[in-house]
C-alpha cells in the first residue's frame, strides 16, 4: 500500500496516511516493556536507536498507553495477552496525523509476526512470574 497525502479544501493542510505493520521491532519495544515490570521511563528501557525510534507505535495497536508522566509508558491488558499468545490484533494500522484512521480486517497473533518464534520460549518460562496485571487488589 502505498502512501496517501490529502489536501484539506478549507484550511489547505496536508495530511498524509501511513501504514504500520506489527513487527519483530515492535515486539521486542513491547517485550522490554513487558521486562521492565509494565510500566517504565522510555530512556529506562535499554533500547536501540531503532526501538526508540518505533517504540510509540505500539499505543497504535493499543498495545500501550502514556501515563503522562515524564515520557512513561504502561502495557496494556491487551498487550500482555498478545505477548502471551492469549489475543490477537491487527497485522496493521492505518494513521493519519499521528490518529488511527483504519485497522485491518486480518488478526495475528505474537506467533505470526515474522522472527518471534523465539521469544515464545521465554514467554512460556516467565508464564509462572508474576506481572502487574496478575494481582487483584494487592492479592494474587
Amino acid at each position: 500500500m502505498r502512501n496517501n497525502t490529502f489536501i484539506c479544501p478549507r484550511c489547505g493542510r496536508k495530511s498524509t496516511d501511513y501504514k504500520h505493520s506489527i513487527n519483530k521491532t515492535l515486539v521486542s519495544c513491547l517485550w522490554a516493556l513487558h521486562n521492565a515490570g509494565g510500566c517504565a521511563r522510555l530512556d529506562k528501557l535499554g533500547l536501540d536507536n531503532v526501538q526508540f525510534t518505533n517504540f510509540q507505535k505500539l499505543k497504535y495497536f493499543n498495545l500501550i498507553v502514556s501515563t503522562g508522566q515524564n515520557n512513561q509508558w504502561q502495557i496494556t491488558r491487551l498487550g500482555v495477552d498478545f505477548l502471551h499468545g492469549r489475543k490477537s490484533i491487527a497485522r496493521f494500522v492505518i494513521t493519519r496525523n499521528a490518529l488511527v484512521v483504519r485497522w485491518a480486517d486480518e488478526m495475528v497473533f505474537v506467533q505470526d509476526v515474522k522472527d518471534c518464534v523465539q521469544y515464545k520460549i521465554e514467554w512460556q518460562e516467565q508464564a509462572g512470574q508474576l506481572n502487574l496485571f496478575d494481582f487483584k487488589g494487592g492479592q494474587k
